[in-house]
């Protein structure tokens, strides 16, 4: 093997090891206890328009970082969709109420 690939062979050992440290996902980072936002989606959703606004969230979880929020809205588009909701639930082995 060249030295070359080899050292190309180390980056992608380091980037994947990096990768997997961090869970791999954007919802293990800066979480705090998820536990504590354990709930139903239909809960939060409050005007039932199928996304949890800002607002919403912040009413349903009035001690929440809101940091939590912007974690969890993977698509960024200032609110949470039922999917997104879930998928942060999946991610910390919540269970689907």
């Amino acid at each position: 093997m060249t030295r070359i690939t080899k050292t190309v062979w180390l980056i992608m050992l380091v980037l994947l090891l990096s990768a997997c440290h961090s869970g791999g996902s954007y919802h293990q980072s800066a979480m705090p206890d998820p536990a504590s936002y354990n709930a139903h989606f239909g809960d939060m959703d409050t005007n039932q328009d199928g996304q949890v606004s800002q607002a919403e969230f912040e009413a349903y979880f009035p001690q929440a970082d809101m940091k939590v929020f912007e974690i969890i809205d993977a698509d960024q588009d200032n609110g949470l969709s039922h999917e997104e909701w879930h998928r942060f639930k999946e991610a910390h082995g919540l269970k689907h109420q």
